[in-house]
């Protein structure tokens, strides 16, 4: 059996994760999706590791040993960058996932010791088979997956020549459907033991439960419900993400937006289910970086109800957050271009007067400390050519040819 199971640490893990996360008020010190992942997958390593180990003598499970790994063995796994791994094991650290870290050189990896309440080995059965059980721990998903033997499948057996490490092809049949219109449709997939005049596909009838042209006695293979645990996980984790972020906007809106304003319980639920939907069509990889645009949006609100307290006002939440109302948050989409547009021109604009300053500072200066003059001319050209916008570099040459035309013409 299974040392620890995944289904329960990764539990014990999102429980930590959120109880961190809650006690903390600044978003960026929260732990977030992506090092959630590398956590997981870092008890995954443990788990195989811990297997092997006790099949070559017990192990004492009031005393863990260490997982040696190291960040390139990490980056494979999560597919991240050996720094982003650094960055995310610096992370879990302070929120006493990973309770403590032993360096061992840039050549010889590291240990890592996991937080033994997020594990929850409450102890293991001896082993019978230790090789067969680890050959078993490598290659399932998580401890939930198993077979029956109650039913025959009405399907041939999907093709299992994708042998990686999750293998997440296994059909699932409820029970024997005898109608035709009932029946799944599958693909043309053939069984490995299958002949020439083996059924392919979905054909209106069942599978024979022998093979006679293969030997008469190779029996068909029966499966079993298997809901795809790893799939499961990965919606646990990306629900516990979302609420993260919905809870945080959520509570920047209610200290920005309405301080001074009563709101019902109903009220409150309606917009945090509105900002759900805010979220909701987000890849897990652009969470953050839409959340901060979200968050310039409430601030560009906040300064508008500023400018004139009195006379402006923004809807209740069970309306404003509403994607549909154009009138609410979603029509500060166009204000939010609108500000970005004027900070790149007025970005565009300083990069510009710095450039002229630079050269007509050069040329205030004596002969003997002046810096060659093409030289600091192309430096400068150079550096507004970077910005791709042809008019910067001609606002430069006016201003540097000729000062007087330049002045009146801007």
């Amino acid at each position: 059996m299974a040392i620890i199971q995944y289904s329960t640490a990764f539990n014990a893990l999102e429980r930590h994760v959120n109880q961190y996360n809650s006690k903390s008020e600044a978003l960026s010190s929260h732990i977030r999706q992506a090092m959630i992942l590398t956590a997981q997958e870092i008890i995954k390593i443990y788990s195989v590791s811990l297997l092997k180990a006790n099949s070559i003598s017990a192990i004492d499970f009031q005393n863990l040993p260490s997982l040696r790994t190291n960040n390139t063995q990490l980056a494979k796994r999560a597919k991240a960058s050996t720094r982003t791994i650094q960055r995310h094991l610096n992370r879990l650290m302070e929120a006493n996932i990973i309770t403590e870290k032993i360096w061992h050189g840039s050549n010889s990896g590291y240990e890592l010791f996991i937080n033994p309440n997020i594990l929850l080995i409450g102890g293991v059965k001896a082993i019978d088979n230790p090789q067969k059980e680890l050959e078993t721990e490598k290659s399932k998903v998580t401890d939930n997956q198993y077979f029956k033997n109650n039913y025959t499948t009405t399907c041939p057996h999907t093709d299992t020549s994708n042998n990686s490490y999750i293998n997440n092809i296994i059909i699932a049949v409820d029970k024997l459907k005898t109608k035709t219109s009932s029946l799944p449709l599958t693909t043309s997939n053939r069984s490995r033991n299958a002949t020439s005049n083996n059924f392919s596909g979905y054909t209106g009838e069942k599978c024979p439960k022998k093979n006679e042209n293969a030997g008469g006695n190779a029996r068909i293979k029966r499966v079993t419900i298997q809901t795809g645990a790893e799939n499961s996980s990965s919606n646990l984790a990306r629900s516990a993400s979302l609420k993260i972020y919905v809870e945080a906007l959520w509570k920047l809106a209610q200290n920005v937006l309405y301080k001074d304003h009563y709101l019902t319980q109903s009220q409150v639920k309606k917009a945090l289910k509105l900002l759900y939907e805010w979220y909701t069509p987000v890849s897990q990889k652009d969470l953050a970086r839409v959340h901060q645009v979200y968050i310039d949006r409430i601030e560009i609100v906040n300064k508008y109800l500023k400018k004139d307290p009195k006379n402006r006002y923004v809807q209740l939440p069970n309306t404003y957050f509403d994607p549909n109302n154009k009138y609410g948050f979603t029509g500060t989409r166009t204000w939010y271009f609108k500000q970005k547009k004027r900070e790149k021109e007025l970005q565009l604009k300083l990069i510009l007067n710095a450039q002229i300053r630079i050269f007509l500072a050069n040329e205030k200066k004596d002969v003997s400390k002046q810096k060659p003059r093409l030289e600091l001319f192309r430096k400068c050209e150079t550096r507004l050519g970077k910005l791709g916008n042809p008019e910067l570099i001609n606002a430069f040459h006016a201003s540097i040819l000729e000062h007087s035309a330049y002045k009146f013409v801007h």
